[in-house]
């Protein structure tokens, strides 16, 4: 059962995801300037490459979990939902799609992949010691 859940997690998380980023770049600016506080008053374009990275971190972890015999078809996944969203950026008036942007969210993904990969390793190891 909580194996369902996380997987309907991981999904609702791309969702989330392709919402925050093809809707009005309003939203973007409304959710930094009520984090600004939090960030020390950070500048935006320091504050998206920061949230690129965050986001697909926790994306690529969600997903990892949710498909833990999976690495390399999550990793697919990540890269594709990366670059498809900033290309469908480019298809919005007021947002852009870039390269860099995209290196950003796979860097992040791969970060989430690699740290939730490492979590679930190290768990099976524990269980097989104290199985044995």
């Amino acid at each position: 059962m909580f194996r369902k859940f996380i997987i309907i997690f991981a999904w609702a998380s791309i969702v989330v995801v392709f919402y925050a980023t093809v809707t009005d770049v309003g939203f973007a600016y409304s959710l930094y300037f009520k984090l600004s506080p939090f960030l020390m008053q950070t500048d935006m374009r320091s504050f998206a490459r920061f949230e690129h990275v965050i986001v697909f971190a926790c994306v690529g972890a969600i997903f990892s979990f949710a498909y833990p015999d999976r690495i390399v078809a999550v990793s697919c996944a990540v890269v594709l939902t990366a670059v498809s969203l900033e290309y469908l950026q480019t298809w919005t008036p007021d947002r852009h799609g870039t390269f860099v942007d995209a290196c950003e969210k796979i860097a992040g993904g791969g970060l989430g992949i690699s740290a939730a990969y490492a979590i679930h390793h190290l768990a099976q190891k524990r269980q097989s010691q104290r199985n044995s």
